[in-house]
């Protein structure tokens, strides 16, 4: 089955009622990870102008909850004030980490001071000392020593993340793979498509038109010879590996009418046994009863051991209703799984901005993953725009005769 958005429930969040707040807490890192769109400028924020970047999210942002970024987060050295300030006003506290400053000692301190959970980043182009030349199969070594540390400590979210480039696209099976053997650990898994622009095929204008230097943005490259991944092949590539997942819900993108920028999908599953996902009918129910509720849409369960009330959804949602249909048979062929948790994890899909020939970029359409930059909301993967050339750049392709005349040279 291919991914069509008349399947599918169209995410309903947009710029002012979103349930995500990008919150950039500093542009240090400690390490260098390919295709990340922040590159060391100023340092660590002052906690004042970070409190003052939460009170602009509640309030013009409507969040459910905070993803504390950057850079590394865990290496500010007030990062347990800031998760303690997200918390009280309201708001769930989510850090964004590579997991490397990570230590137990610092999980009960962050706990305590209010955190919900991690979004974790892990992938083979991490240049991570002891991990380098690993296959995504291989790290999965490493999302288990994460695992372990993060349950043991016992009621905190746990997602992992990874950047999907056409070499490694073949290995994503391998992710979910041991993401399975996680259930009521893990709780989703997120795949983000490599995307770059190139010195030797793009020309970047600015505001005033005037041509910049690409090469002093981190995600530009020298040269690229592969073809991007797109949202659709990874959501194919799993579906083919694993019959029971089916996407949920999406967003488009912000020029394309054919555009998928994020798949949203959850496995309705036992430790034991896969039984489905839900459709989109769940997916809708999910984001218009969270905000009826609380005030906010929603974009982390708190809780991924969901029970036997899921299949509540069966007379609604055929996808719920096959899956429901499983267990049944499961139940039938193993009595004693009747007592077995029935827990959610979700797949997430995120496609990069798109470059399209007239110089403009695709974008997420109501984009969730916005930060504040000079009193105002813009895409977190392009702030580096901002911060070097004043705005979004237009990125042409190189004209041909440019291009003949350095293949001769």
């Amino acid at each position: 089955m291919t991914l069509d958005k008349g399947n599918l429930y169209r995410l309903p969040w947009s710029m002012n009622d979103n349930p995500i707040a990008w919150l950039e807490v500093t542009d240090v890192c400690n390490i260098h990870c390919e295709g990340c769109y922040r590159q060391y400028m100023t340092g660590h924020k002052s906690l004042e102008e970070i409190k003052e970047e939460i009170r602009f999210f509640k309030k013009w942002r409507n969040p459910d909850n905070v993803s504390i970024a950057g850079g590394e987060p865990l290496i500010h050295p007030q990062i347990l004030d800031i998760v303690a300030f997200i918390r009280e006003n309201g708001i769930k506290p989510i850090v964004l980490t590579n997991a490397l400053a990570l230590t137990p000692e610092l999980l009960r301190e962050l706990k305590k001071a209010g955190l919900t959970g991690f979004t974790v980043h892990i992938d083979s182009r991490q240049n991570r000392p002891r991990w380098k030349e690993k296959t995504e199969a291989d790290l999965n070594e490493l999302r288990q020593q994460v695992t372990d540390m993060v349950t043991a400590e016992k009621g905190l979210y746990l997602v992992f993340n990874s950047t999907v480039y056409p070499s490694t696209f073949h290995e994503i099976p391998d992710v979910v793979r041991w993401g399975r053997t996680n259930v009521g650990r893990v709780h989703g898994l997120v795949f983000i498509t490599y995307r770059t622009a190139t010195t030797a095929a793009n020309v970047g204008r600015d505001t005033a038109d005037r041509e910049v230097d690409l090469s002093k943005l981190s995600y530009v490259r020298d040269h690229f010879d592969e073809k991007f991944v797109t949202s659709p092949e990874v959501y194919q590539i799993i579906k083919d590996n694993f019959p029971e997942f089916e996407a949920a819900g999406y967003l488009g993108g912000s020029l394309l009418h054919t555009s998928f920028k994020w798949v949203a999908g959850a496995m309705v599953t036992s430790r034991k046994q896969v039984y489905g996902s839900v459709g989109k009918e769940t997916m809708e129910i999910a984001q218009a009863g969270h905000h009826l509720l609380t005030g906010t849409y929603l974009a982390y369960l708190s809780e991924a051991k969901v029970g036997r009330k899921v299949f509540l959804m069966s007379p609604w949602d055929k996808t719920v209703r096959q899956a429901a249909r499983n267990w049944w048979g499961d139940i039938i062929r193993h009595p004693a799984r009747l007592f077995d948790g029935i827990y959610i994890q979700s797949i997430g899909i995120i496609q990069a901005p798109d470059l399209l020939p007239d110089g403009r970029a695709d974008m997420c359409d109501s984009c969730p993953d916005m930060t504040v930059y000079d009193g105002k909301l813009i895409n977190s993967c392009r702030m580096d725009e901002y911060r070097l050339f004043g705005g979004f750049l237009s990125v042409t392709e190189r004209p041909q005769e440019e291009l003949a005349a350095e293949k001769l040279d």
